[in-house]
């Protein structure tokens, strides 16, 4: 559990944030995680401003495969598990 800001969410653990990662990379273009990765270059907080759109996309792809985390988990953890799964895709693109 996390307490800040007078929220109280849970944090997945290593393996569920593992698991949600692969999520990503199994469904989520190679191309796309790709492109989030150039952008990110250009401006570091390139995903953050978009929470409303991808940030969105990606908490609902997670609720559709099965994880159950609340709301304000998902607000907390979907940018980082994103960037775990643009990071391992770049680091593995030929």
């Amino acid at each position: 559990m996390w307490q800040g800001g007078g929220k109280t969410y849970l944090i997945p653990s290593e393996e569920e944030q593992a698991r949600a990662v692969q999520c990503i990379i199994e469904n989520v273009s190679q191309v796309t995680l790709l492109q989030f990765y150039i952008e990110i270059l250009k401006d570091p907080e390139w995903l953050t401003l978009h929470h409303f759109g991808i940030g969105i996309e990606i908490r609902n792809l997670l609720c559709f495969n099965g994880f159950s985390w609340d709301d304000i988990t998902l607000d907390h953890e979907w940018e980082p598990i994103t960037l775990a799964a643009i990071r391992t895709i770049s680091e593995n693109a030929p």
